[in-house]
């Protein structure tokens, strides 16, 4: 009985020390930094400076003083997902070298926020297109060792505004849809639909796709994501995206008509067809009875020939 109780003592401390370790460092490292706006669009023309702003805040939640600091980072996205990249530098984020941020660090109260504008001068040989950046605010305050039981902890987090330019002159606006896919067969809930998009422009645009669904033998429409947010994206020069467009309150069982509209620089792809909802259990069953109906239909027939043959045979 001694090993056992030492062996949950034990447990017991490790458990306690981890969770006290934990809880410094959730408390000391967590940011309250907000900035905004998270992305803004601007139209630029050769030549000429435009100016903007983004705010920094430390909400009333917060205990300690922030001190941030601002720096402008190129902006682009990775792989299909559109996972943010910030240290890639190539044709269209040359926008980075055009702005000039008013001020690059500060420090606030809690409950106070800072204005700091920003000017983007563009230069007159600049290529007409999109143009891609981000200002990024990190927190880099500094917690008082006092206040954390002797333990020195810094912050780091950071956030960014994304800007999104739109340079004035000869553009290409070119696009394609790649894929509209919709399935016929669906056995449990969510009916999703895929559609994917590539710009091959050298500017911006938002693609859309828009999920309908009727019943059968009617127009009444019982499902849209025309309304929702999801169903309109941002696509960047020279990259593809992806819509999952989800139906989540499907009937366990119906046969309906449906419809996929995708669209990207005025190109418009249409997949419309017969969709069946029947779970795998109902399947089974539907091909059980078939297979018994079959089974039956063969024995009929079977049996009528051997009728025939007896009375040939009967007859001779």
């Amino acid at each position: 009985m001694k090993w056992i109780r030492i062996i949950v003592c034990t447990v017991i401390c490790s458990v306690v020390a981890t969770l006290c370790i934990s809880n410094v460092h959730a408390e000391g490292t967590e940011s309250s930094l907000t900035f905004g706006p998270t992305s803004q669009r601007i139209s630029l023309k050769p030549g000429e400076t435009y100016r903007s702003s983004v705010i920094v805040s430390n909400p009333a939640m917060s205990e300690n003083d922030l001190k941030f600091q601002l720096y402008v980072a190129p902006y682009s996205v990775a792989n299909d997902d559109y996972d943010p990249v910030f240290d890639k530098v190539g044709t269209y984020t040359q926008i980075v070298d055009w702005i000039t941020l008013d001020k690059t660090e500060g420090t606030l109260k809690p409950n106070d926020n800072m204005e700091i504008g920003f000017t983007v001068k563009v230069p007159k040989d600049v290529p007409a297109g999109g143009q891609y950046a981000a200002i990024v605010a990190q927190d880099v305050t500094s917690f008082d060792s006092a206040n954390n039981n002797g333990v020195q902890i810094s912050g780091i987090s950071a956030v960014a505004s994304v800007v999104v330019a739109d340079v004035a002159g000869q553009t290409r606006e070119y696009g394609e849809v790649f894929e509209n896919n919709m399935p016929t067969f669906v056995m449990s809930a969510p009916f999703v639909a895929s559609a994917g998009v590539k710009n091959t422009g050298n500017v911006h645009t938002d693609a859309k796709s828009v999920l309908q669904v009727w019943p059968l033998f009617s127009d009444e429409e019982i499902y849209t994501n025309e309304e929702s947010e999801d169903n309109d994206k941002l696509v960047l020069p020279d990259t593809t995206r992806y819509f999952f467009n989800t139906w989540e309150d499907v009937p366990v069982v119906g046969i309906f008509r449906a419809k996929q509209t995708v669209t990207i620089f005025g190109e418009t792809s249409v997949n419309e067809k017969i969709i069946v909802i029947c779970p795998l259990w109902l399947l089974f069953i539907v091909i059980f009875l078939i297979a018994l109906l079959l089974v039956w239909f063969v024995t009929i027939i079977i049996k009528k020939v051997r009728k025939s043959k007896d009375k040939e045979a009967n007859s001779i």
